[in-house]
Parts: C-alpha cells; sequence; structure tokens
C-alpha cells in the first residue's frame, strides 16, 4: 500500500515561493534577451546621431535625430514583438506600452531643450545620455538588476566626456555608444 505524504504549511509556502522566484528569473531572462538586440540597435543609432553632431552643422541635428528615433522606436517595437511572442508571456498591450513610453520620452526631452535652451550644445549632446542612463538605472533597481550597471556605465561615460573631453564630446559620446552595443551582447547572451 502506498503512503501518502503530508507536508506542511511551511513547506508548501516555501515550495511556491520556490515557483515564484524561477518564474520571476525566467520573466528577467527573457526580458534581457529581448532587450539585448534593442540595446545593440540603439548603440547605432546613438553613434549615428553622434557623429552627425559632430560632422553635421547644427541646423541638421535635430532633423537628424527625430528621424533615427523614429526609426529607434520602430526598430524597437518590432523587435520586441519577434522575441517575445504572446506564448513566452508577454504581457498584454506591451507594444502600445513600449510605444507610448518612447512618446512620451521624446516629448519629455524635447520639453526640456524647449524650456531650458541650453545655449551650450554639449548640455545638448549630455542631456540624453545621463536621461537614458537614469532611466536603465532606476528600471534596473526595480526590475532587472544588470540595466542598473548599464545605466550607471552610461551615465558615467556621459559626466566624464562633458568634463574631460567637452571639445570632442560628440566623438565620445559615439564612441561610448560602443560601451551600448557590447551591453546588449551581455543582455542577449545572459
Amino acid at each position: 500500500m502506498e503512503r501518502l505524504m503530508a507536508i506542511t504549511r511551511t513547506e508548501a509556502a516555501a515550495a511556491l515561493s520556490d515557483i515564484e522566484s524561477t518564474q520571476r528569473r525566467g520573466m528577467t531572462l527573457r526580458g534581457y534577451r529581448v532587450g539585448g538586440p534593442i540595446l545593440m540597435m540603439w548603440s547605432l543609432i546613438w553613434a549615428t546621431g553622434y557623429l552627425t553632431m559632430g560632422l553635421a552643422p547644427p541646423e541638421l541635428w535635430l532633423p537628424v535625430w527625430l528621424g533615427l528615433d523614429v526609426v529607434g522606436v520602430a526598430g524597437a517595437l518590432l523587435l520586441a514583438r519577434a522575441g517575445k511572442p504572446k506564448a513566452a508571456g508577454a504581457p498584454p498591450g506591451m507594444t502600445w506600452r513600449l510605444l507610448g513610453g518612447s512618446l512620451a520620452l521624446m516629448i519629455f526631452a524635447l520639453s526640456v531643450f524647449w524650456v531650458m535652451k541650453p545655449a551650450d550644445p554639449a548640455a545638448a549632446m549630455a542631456f540624453p545620455g545621463l536621461l537614458i542612463g537614469v532611466i536603465y538605472a532606476v528600471v534596473g533597481f526595480w526590475a532587472a538588476p544588470r540595466y542598473a550597471l548599464i545605466g550607471g556605465l552610461m551615465f558615467g561615460l556621459t559626466l566624464v566626456g562633458y568634463f574631460l573631453f567637452q571639445p570632442w564630446l560628440p566623438f565620445w559620446m559615439a564612441a561610448a555608444s560602443g560601451a551600448l552595443f557590447l551591453s546588449g551582447v551581455w543582455l542577449w547572451r545572459r
């Protein structure tokens, strides 16, 4: 005759906690796998935008960046949809959340430039790096720790470029995009 094994309430709670922890870790790793290619794509967009700032007249900066941002948002949406099918546990409405978040970020950045009117081009060049750095750090502290490291790296590289290499800041930021690309590879490969 087969014996029934009884588990205690504490053992059941511990087992449920382990399952929840494993599910959360799986979702984080899937998020890294989706986020890596997106970060790699944005690093190339940033390199192109900052090289334009270093080589082209200021009148071209805004239209070039707006065009690059549209390409980046569309590419991020495509990569997110391709890498996160519903069967893998993607929450509903993720495309709209990404689109809304991206638009809110772009409107915020443009509004800051409009209100603050930075007279120093170096300040305008450093602002996106600082903004993206802090956003990645916050996401990292709340959901996925690797993003905190990437945000800190972006923030730090931006400050180093602003204070130590200001005459060459657009080229510094374009080169710093290489660190973002490697960070994307790190996320993607887990």
